[in-house]
């Protein structure tokens, strides 16, 4: 029950969004095909109809629905909507109809509802909005109640009618398939649904459908009894598959007996508790329809979607996270970030990359990640605050919480902060350093190579599995250690060289993620080795820092053996006759053996270069090398024998390297690829 009551409690915070009151109790969102608006016409025809569609996606409404509403329509499974409906419901045109009468009596009693009760349930709504939903009721019931001939004609009519609506509207009329979604209008400035009387109503209506008897609820612990949910009634769409929030169905098809009690008989839960998890639940996952990806929102981030064939709903996973009270963090310029949209950071993706400098979100979340928490209202509750994050996946039937998590605010910006630090690295081509974010990092790890089209790139290799997310997702916010099936993965990617791409703008494009993939393994790498540790988190972000006396790995034999096999490739490259490079290095020939037994290859790449490739140098006068942390030049030769000479006080040449030490090697190599290459004019 701690996913549910944090829900519930966290319905009060929201409460003042507009969004968050648009998705009123029972309401989803839903594509309306037709628009059914009706109105006074003459006296010999009480009614008139406009019919305004087909639409497809253009009308997307916040409409009452009914969550156990499934499967063929039968004598036991009638459940209309109010105001909205398919065309076996809203319509009705089949003689002896049952379902259509099903949709009247429903529209009939919510008529009732309102003229009994607007003076205790309404009395607080403004007397126009129940004036308004009177009378789109009464337009509605005087249409339903017409005979079955009389609405086949106006509807007849109404779809031949091609001049109905604005320019946009008028359209080829198709015919109304029974799948279709039919919204009843009356001629007015709202839909009736959209009104505060239409929304309680519909409240009490499914109130008095879920419920059966009173009693004391687990969640809200009030000392009156309310009215207990026998199962239940609601369901969000995600990932394209409708589920419940608990695991509780009909009587027929019992989830769970428990101590004598079955369903909700251990943990009963009140309508209004329930109701509230569920809007709360369907505002946090919403997704930002104006984000390029489709993948992030304001509480929500999708870590993983299954774009397979073979659909496997658990495959999808997403992350909603909150906290009880909102929490700011103030910047230097003296601007108001939420925690929220601090906790996104390591989601987001800086794909549109300047092409000289660092992007600048990476800098100013990093400045944010060190700012303290701002002062005002929140500041004296700040100890007592609690985030939360839930990592959710849908099944066919319910919703599955793949991660749960409840703490204290404070630390949770620490963490995003240690994760950061251990994740950021230097840009291949030097361009500063930042960190990719995770979906691109876990991308990476599932391809070798890359070719000029994005969408053949291979060959590609099986994802990681979703408890690596999961695990980098505790490693984020809960500080815990970071999985090593990442290190394992990133160093099997960095073996393989990267193929040679054309001089054309679609080489170019390859080259570019090329370089992110080179950066992503490197990052991956770079977190299991110095998560946690503040100190090497900073020197091992690139070559030179302030930080390098400190760093056990710098002074070692492998990563000072991956910087000698670099500064051996550099040579080589440049004294190639072309002066363009070599199609295969000695990197691509011997990184494999380099990096795994480094004795074994090293003396032979040495002996290579001092007798071919740095004469060959000398005499074209091209020893001379610029490194980016230096402004003076450096002979080359003069690099490569202090780095031997590193190599030698730490012991030579090792043998075989254990996969961490592999991964240092791979840094070692990296940090120097990148100060070898030319600065960008």
């Amino acid at each position: 029950m701690g996913l549910i009551k944090a829900l519930v409690d966290a319905s009060h915070r929201f409460a003042e969004d507009d969004r968050f009151q648009k998705l009123s109790v029972g309401y989803d969102y839903r594509p309306v095909n037709w628009i059914f608006e009706l109105g006074k016409g003459p006296q010999e025809e009480k009614t008139w109809l406009t019919i305004r569609g087909k639409y497809k996606n253009e009308y997307i409404y916040s409409v009452p629905i009914r969550a156990d509403r499934s499967g063929s329509v039968s004598k036991n499974n009638i459940k209309p909507y109010l105001f909205v409906d398919n065309k076996e419901y809203a319509i009705g045109l089949k003689n002896d109809s049952i379902v259509f009468d099903a949709f009247k009596d429903l529209h009939n009693q919510a008529l009732s509802l309102i003229k009994e009760h607007r003076k205790d349930w309404l009395k607080c709504i403004p007397e126009d909005d129940i004036e308004g939903t009177i009378n789109d009721l009464e337009s509605i019931v005087a249409f339903l109640d017409l005979s079955r001939e009389k609405r086949l004609e106006l509807i007849t009519n109404a779809l031949s009618d091609k001049n109905d609506g604005p320019k946009e509207e008028k359209r080829k009329r198709r015919e109304i398939e029974s799948k279709d979604v039919i919204a009843f209008s009356v001629a007015s400035s709202c839909f009736p649904f959209d009104r505060q009387t239409a929304q309680i109503i519909w409240y009490k209506i499914l109130e008095q459908y879920y419920t059966s008897g009173l009693g004391k609820c687990a969640i809200c612990e009030e000392y009156q009894d309310k009215p207990i949910t026998r199962i239940f009634p609601f369901k969000l769409r995600l990932f394209g598959e409708r589920c419940s929030l608990l695991s509780v169905n009909t009587e027929e098809n019992k989830s769970f007996i428990s101590l004598g009690k079955s369903q909700l008989g251990n943990s009963p839960i009140c309508f209004d508790c329930a109701s509230q998890a569920d809007r709360t639940l369907k505002f946090l996952i919403h997704i930002d329809e104006n984000d390029e990806n489709k993948f992030i929102g304001r509480h929500a981030v999708i870590l993983s979607r299954d774009n397979s064939k073979g659909k496997q709903p658990l495959r999808n996973q997403i992350a909603i996270f909150w906290t009880k009270k909102p929490v700011e963090v103030e910047s230097d310029e003296g601007e108001q970030v939420l925690l929220e949209d601090l906790v996104k950071k390591p989601f987001e993706s800086f794909e549109k990359l300047p092409e000289r400098e660092a992007p600048v979100a990476a800098a100013q979340c990093r400045k944010l990640l060190h700012a303290p928490f701002s002062g005002g209202r929140d500041a004296p509750t700040l100890p007592d605050n609690r985030f939360y994050l839930a990592v959710l996946s849908p099944n066919k039937s319910r919703l599955v919480v793949r991660e749960w998590l409840e703490m204290d605010v404070r630390p949770v910006k620490e963490n995003i902060k240690r994760y950061i630090d251990a994740v950021q690295i230097i840009h291949p081509e030097g361009l500063g350093v930042w960190w990719p974010p995770v979906g691109g990092m876990l991308e990476a790890l599932r391809s070798y190579t890359s070719v000029v089209r994005k969408s053949e790139e291979g060959p590609r290799i099986a994802a990681l599995g979703p408890d690596v997310m999961r695990k980098l997702v505790r490693c984020m916010y809960q500080g815990a250690l970071p999985p090593d099936a990442l290190l394992v993965r990133a160093l099997q990617c960095f073996r393989v060289p990267d193929p040679s791409i054309k001089d054309n703008s679609s080489g170019m494009q390859q080259f570019r993620r090329q370089l992110l993939r080179r950066m992503s393994m490197a990052a991956a790498m770079k977190l299991v080795l110095t998560h946690g540790n503040e100190e090497e988190s900073k020197a091992m972000e690139q070559l030179v820092t302030d930080f390098d006396k400190s760093s056990s790995y710098k002074e070692g034999a492998a990563y000072n053996c991956g910087r000698l096999l670099a500064v051996l490739e550099a040579i080589q490259q440049r004294a190639s006759s072309s002066g363009r490079g070599v199609n295969t290095t000695l990197v691509d020939r011997f990184y494999g053996a380099a990096s795994t037994a480094p004795a074994t290859v090293f003396a032979n790449l040495i002996s290579m270069a001092t007798k071919a490739h740095l004469p060959k140098l000398r005499r074209e006068g091209k020893e001379l090398f610029r490194l980016r942390s230096q402004y003076e030049l450096l002979h080359i030769g003069d690099l490569m024998a202090d780095i031997c000479r590193i190599i030698d006080n730490a012991g030579g040449f090792p043998p075989p390297l254990h996969p961490k030490e592999q991964a240092v090697f791979a840094l070692g190599f990296y940090h120097q690829r990148a100060e070898l290459k030319p600065q960008k004019k």
